[in-house]
Order: C-alpha cells, then structure tokens, then sequence
C-alpha cells in the first residue's frame, strides 16, 4: 500500500520475446470512440483543502492528497479500491491473473484492444513498460552512491523483485515472473497516470525509442536516454497552471483537468471518449481550494460547493449536522498525524540521546486532549508507527511490545526532567517543519514548541505553506523535524518500506535500521497474513527504539454533501469523497 502525505487536516525475470515498437496511434487529432452520457449543464463542486502542484501524483513530490484525487479522475487502470477497501477488477480495462510457479509465481497482464488515451492513443506496450520502470526501480543502482532515475514515491521492493518481464506479442501484454512469493502481487502494478507518448515527447524522444530505451538499458548504468525518460516523468507534469502543453493533461479517467486558476481552482470536464462500465453524468467537477474548515461549511450552506471535506472539529462537526439537505459522516479515518526526527548526517538529531530527549518532551497527551477528545472522547493517544488504533487486534498485540512506552503521556513534567538528564546542560536548536495553513499543525507545533523549551530546546518556527515541496529537503539538512500526516490507501504491505526503509522515496528523514530494512523486504515475498503482522510489530518496536519521532493521534473523517447528489459513497482515507465520481449525479 502506498501512502500519500496528508497536506490537508487531516499511493520480472524474463527477456522480451520480440522487440516489438510501440502501437500509440500516430494521429494526435484522432479521439477514441465513446458514449458520454455527461450533461455539459450540470456542474459539480467540491471544496479542497490544498493546492494544485503536479499532475504526476506519484514522483515522491508530486505526492500530495490534492494530485492524487485529480490523479484519481483522471485515470483508471487495471483494479479499483473500493469503500469496502476491496479490490475490484476493472474488467473493462483489462484482466490480470495469477499462476503459482514453485517458490514463486507469475502475474500476467493484458490491456484490452479497445483501451485508448483521451487524445487517441492506444495505451499498450510503451505505458505498460513505463510503468513498470517506474514503480519496480529496476534501472537504479545499488547504495547510496549508485544512480537513480524514477523517482517514485512508494516502494519498489516488491515489483522489484520480478526483473525484466516478459512483453507479449500482442503489444498490449505484460508478465511478470515473481522468484518468490509476494504478499501484494493484486495491487503491485497498474498503468502510470502519465502516457507514455506524452513522456516520450517531453523527453524529446518517440514512443519507439522510450520502448527500445526501457527494453535494453542496463540496470545501474549511466543511460542518456533513460536519463532523460525519467526526468520527464519526474518533473515535466509539475505545474500550478494550466499546462500550455495540452497533452500534459491527456488521461483516461471519467473526468479531465481543463483548467487551473493558480492557488485557487481546479476544473475537471468529463472525458467523452472514457470506456469505464459507468459513463459520468455530471459534466463538469469544480475543485475549489479553500483552506479553512469553518469556510467550507458556510461554502456548502450557501450552495457555493456541493461537497466538502474538512479538517474534522467539534465545531466542524457540529455545523455540518445542523446543515439543512446535506448528508454528513464521521468515522475514524485510516491517516494518522506525526512528528518525524531527521536524522541527517551532521544535524541536531544524528545524536540518539538528543532524539530520545526531544521526544520526551512531545506533550502528546495535550495535543490529543486539544485537537481530537473533542469530538472522540475515547480517543487515546496513537502508539504506532505502522497500526491506527481502529485496527483494534494488531495495534494493542503492538502497543504491548513495540517499546512505545519509552515516551509516556501521562506524567510529561517527569518527561521533561528525563529530558534534562539526557541533555546534560546542551540547548539544541529544532527546526520544525509543517503545514501553517493546517490548524490541527499550527497547534501542534505550539504545544511541542512551549514544551521542548522547557527542556532547554531552541525551537525555530519552519513552517510554510510550502512544507509539502520542502519535505524532500530533509535529507540534504533543510530542516530538523517535522508534523504531517500520512494517509493509507487501505490495501497491501509496502507502506513499511515507503517510509522506513533505507533510501526509500518517502524516506526523508536518513533512517536506518538493518532489521526495518529486511523486515520491509521479508514482508513484500510472505504471503501468510501472520507473518507479515509479525514482522511489522517487530519494525514497529524497532522504530521506537531508535527514536525515530512520535505518533500524534488517528484522524477523524468528516464528509459532507449536498442531498440533491447521488451515487456518493465515503470512505475513509485517500479519495476519501471522489474515488467513484463517475457515478455522481444530481437527482432529477
């Protein structure tokens, strides 16, 4: 499972038979045929709490909650995540199955021959190859000092692990032969949201030279090419605006972007050539930025949005129930809220006893008390890295033996003497980093901040709006700890190797623990559910060992919407409103 980050309150040893060159159509101009039963009249808006930074959703950049819902839009693949955190086959994109082959298995893919981009393009062998580019990591190099070309926020351990796959004949077929077992095989691999001719193009290349590139570079050498495939895939969607390269947003999701207003707005129009089951009935979905949780409430009383998604609060709640013809849920969310400790090389923190100093001093009981017992008085504080209090059976087998209680919340006056010994008289500076347009953060901070001092720390406001952009920065010094949220898609294991495994993506903070490292590996070929629960609870423990920063406390999701809408389904988690929007539309 791939983890976005929250930026609100609160994703094969075999050698190609035949180098076959791609099948894109070569007429820009053409458009796939559809039936789109979208009415232009009706528009749809919904209010967002973040703004708009890249049309790739899925570079460790471009991870952020805002661009993996567009994301989501405007593409479909081979499976879909449920509400029921199910995993349903898209049959009318393709099919894929499974074959056991010994100690491993093999994992087959096959695009349909209808399957089209929005622009004409046949999506076929370049997007498949390109996907698979990216999320395996097949081309990078070992170590630290080894060259890296896609960077991909989730893990790679577990695709990875399959080598070059076998392309078909068809150039719509892709197999991947797994040497072992591999728990997330179902969920390991789908289309990249971005079209591997557009790719081709912003690397100055065509779709035959990205397939003839991706079919023959080795792994871990110098490749100008390749080099160049990857830099279009890392950055060349990053955008504010409205691209002027139109096919920068060319898709094939019930909906596509066809406008941005800088910091403000997002426009989706429906996708007439879309070939999904369920055809969108509402022509156009509005994504209106707006920051401020009691700002979207008064937005959907006065019929300005349709659906919102706010920060959850008491009075956040509260207001959304008293609305008049709206329907609101409240659940607990999968994403949970951190303070990360970098770890970086030469910075306050390489120190483990300043760490466990640092962490002693998180008045994690208050910031519960503040922020969430108002609206769970059964809240407790969250003591994992890797479980949400929710999971009730794994997270107490957890809590009991992952060391969390190195850092209690109940006493933090005896934390903060505890603070003071492992200090020794030392007043370090902390840089932290955060969201200061997140209320739940600002707060956060402050409590930490007005505590650590107590101790003798030198806390330094850090916080942006920029933070999400910034987060990368960590591992070149750029800051010294940070407050966010990571959100769960709900499905699969490869979160623990996202975030905690050494030279991950999403690893911002230098961490490094050899036990964390084989454990991720260990869990990505383990398809017994028992051992995997295993080995996170011993990573968890680890973790907190090494004093790595703190668990905050578990969201709470809080949707709510206009009634006249139909076909809207919450769930907890990414897309938490949006994840079937082809199935919105207004009652008549």
């Amino acid at each position: 499972m791939r983890k976005t980050r929250i930026t609100s309150a609160l994703s094969l040893s075999a050698v190609a038979a035949l180098a076959l060159s791609a099948c894109a159509s070569t007429d820009s101009g053409s458009s796939a045929s559809g039936d789109s039963s979208a009415d232009s009249s009706k528009s749809a808006s919904i209010a967002i709490t973040n703004v708009f930074s890249s049309l790739n959703s899925e570079t460790a950049v471009g991870n952020s909650d805002t661009n993996s819902m567009i994301s989501a839009m405007t593409s479909r693949g081979f499976y879909t995540v449920t509400d029921e955190f199910d995993i349903r086959h898209n049959d009318w994109f393709g099919s894929y199955d499974m074959t056991e082959e010994g100690e491993g298995m093999k994992v087959a893919y096959k695009v349909n021959d209808d399957q089209k981009w929005s622009d004409g393009n046949d999506i076929d062998k370049g997007d498949l190859l390109l996907a698979w580019a990216a999320y395996s990591g097949y081309f990078n190099g070992e170590g630290e000092e080894g060259v890296t070309f896609f960077d991909y926020a989730g893990d790679t351990a577990g695709l990875g692990e399959a080598g070059m796959p076998e392309l078909g004949e068809d150039g719509r077929s892709i197999t991947f032969t797994y040497p072992k077992a591999f728990a997330d095989w179902e969920s390991a691999f789908n289309i990249t949201t971005t079209p591997a001719h557009v790719v081709a193009d912003l690397a100055g290349l065509d779709e035959d030279t990205l397939v003839e590139t991706l079919e023959n570079a080795t792994p871990g050498e110098e490749n100008e090419n390749l080099q160049k495939i990857a830099d279009a895939w890392n950055t060349g969607f990053n955008t504010t605006t409205m691209p002027d390269n139109e096919a920068l947003a060319v898709g094939n999701g019930p909906y596509l972007v066809t406008d941005v207003v800088e910091n403000q707005s997002i426009t989706l129009t429906a996708n007439e050539n879309y070939q999904g089951d369920t055809k969108p009935a509402i022509g156009e979905v509005v994504l209106r930025v707006n920051g401020d949780a009691s700002s979207q409430v008064q937005a959907l009383k006065n019929g300005e949005v349709d659906a919102v998604a706010p920060q959850a609060s008491v009075d956040t709640i509260s207001q959304l129930q008293d609305l008049e013809n709206t329907t609101t849920t409240v659940q607990p969310d999968q994403s949970y809220d951190h303070l990360d400790l970098n770890m970086v090389s030469g910075g306050v923190f390489e120190d483990k006893d300043v760490r466990e100093a640092f962490l002693l001093t998180v008045p994690r009981q208050q910031i519960l008390d503040s922020l969430i017992k108002p609206m769970d008085p059964e809240a407790e504080v969250l003591n994992s890295q890797l479980y949400v209090a929710s999971d009730t059976e794994n997270y107490d087998d957890a809590v009991s033996k992952n060391n969390s209680d190195m850092y209690p919340s109940d006493d933090i006056d005896a934390n903060i003497e505890k603070a003071k010994e492992l200090l020794d008289g030392k007043t370090p500076t902390v840089r932290i980093l955060y969201n200061t347009a997140n209320p739940n953060r600002v707060n956060s901070f402050a409590m930490i901040q007005e505590s650590a001092s107590k101790a003798g720390f030198d806390v330094v406001d850090a916080g942006t709006e920029q933070w999400s952009s910034l987060l990368p920065t960590g591992k070149d010094g750029g800051y010294d700890a940070s407050i966010y949220g990571w959100v769960s898609s709900g499905i699969g294991n490869s979160f623990l190797g996202q975030i905690f495994k050494e030279g991950s993506s999403s690893n911002y903070t230098s961490y490094s623990n050899d036990i964390v490292n084989a454990n991720a590996d260990e869990i990505m070929v383990t398809l017994d559910q028992a051992r995997i629960e295993e080995l996170k609870k011993e990573a968890d423990g680890e973790i907190f060992k090494d004093a790595y920063g703190l668990p905050l406390f578990q969201s709470i999701a809080v949707t709510s919407y206009n009634s006249d809408l139909t076909g809207v389904k919450p769930k907890p988690g990414q897309y938490p409103l949006t994840w079937n929007i082809e199935e919105w539309d207004f009652a008549a």
